[in-house]
């Protein structure tokens, strides 16, 4: 009975890991657009790898200066073919998004005032089972 159990147990969490496939295409991915932000005098700040599930949606917090210029970038897998960006202010208002229906999405923005930021990231099409993503963002100063 135990031995069942664990082969059991250890079958789900292998489930639970990303396939190879979809993280060496975002790693590939994240390898040719960061230096490409960099190059623009971009600052890297922050980047998160997560996955979505069908619906889904994944939110980060992030405090942002009103004195710099700020660069957010997602990226889906092969899965994703329509991903969403949205950057909501304090106040629960949409201050930009990217409205281009593929698995890129930009937000380029100078906040109109410093305070916490919601940044939304999901997608309106997604095949299989949750694939995975990458937000990027960066700021340099105004």
């Amino acid at each position: 009975m135990r031995l069942c159990f664990l082969i059991l147990l250890a079958s789900v969490a292998l489930a639970e890991e990303p396939a190879k496939d979809d993280l060496s295409e975002l790693y590939s991915k994240l390898g040719a657009v960061s230096p490409k932000v960099v190059k623009a005098g971009f600052t890297i700040l922050h980047v998160e790898f997560d996955r979505l599930a069908p619906g889904g949606e994944y939110t980060l917090k992030r405090q942002l200066s009103a004195q710099n210029k700020y660069k957010l970038v997602g990226v889906g897998s092969q899965g994703i073919t329509d991903l969403t960006l949205r950057l909501i202010d304090s106040k629960g208002k949409v201050e930009a998004n990217d409205p281009r229906p593929d698995s890129v999405a930009i937000v380029n923005l100078v906040p109109k005032i410093s305070g916490m930021f919601t940044i939304k990231l999901g997608a309106r099409r997604i095949t299989g089972n949750q694939p995975y993503f990458f937000c990027l963002i960066a700021s340099k100063p105004k």
